[in-house]
């Protein structure tokens, strides 16, 4: 303890202050060092984020692009389907007249009635213009008496 004797109270006093100095200059450096490596971190994490950002709006794009086309793809499949089941109604008309004339077919078991050459009249040429025959029916619409079947349809619905 000579050696704290021999000193003056004021060289002491600044030795232990360069001691804390010194104490603090190394907790600052090792402070530097953390708050190097943190402001790295919020580099990288400012980084993530801004692409984690890129990312959610490619995302909202591609669920609005999907959404059109699913509502587009939707109203064409409607549309298919209303045609394939008129399709369908007309067919299983069709099928119900076949039937039909199939069962008429079938329940007549005579023979057509064969008229002899010499009962016929004979043909003559007209002298003026062809005329319709009296029996056949008349219609103005001719699309209308050849799809009979389509018209029951029409007012079926």
């Amino acid at each position: 303890m000579t050696i704290f004797t021999e000193l003056p109270f004021g060289v002491l006093l600044e030795g232990i202050v360069c001691l804390f100095l010194i104490a603090t200059i190394v907790y600052c450096a090792m402070l530097d060092r953390r708050l190097r490596a943190m402001r790295t971190g919020q580099d990288g994490l400012r980084d993530l984020v801004r692409d984690l950002n890129a990312a959610t709006t490619q995302a909202v794009s591609a669920i609005d692009s999907l959404k059109n086309a699913s509502a587009a793809t939707g109203e064409d499949l409607g549309e298919r389907v209303q045609r394939a089941r008129a399709l369908a109604d007309e067919l299983a008309l069709m099928l119900d007249a076949g039937d039909r004339i199939a069962d008429r077919l079938g329940r007549n078991d005579k023979p057509p009635v064969v008229r002899p050459a010499a009962a016929r009249p004979a043909a003559q040429p007209a002298a003026g213009p062809r005329q319709a025959p009296t029996n056949a029916p008349r219609d103005s619409n001719p699309s209308r008496a050849t799809h009979p079947l389509l018209d029951a349809l029409k007012r079926a619905r």
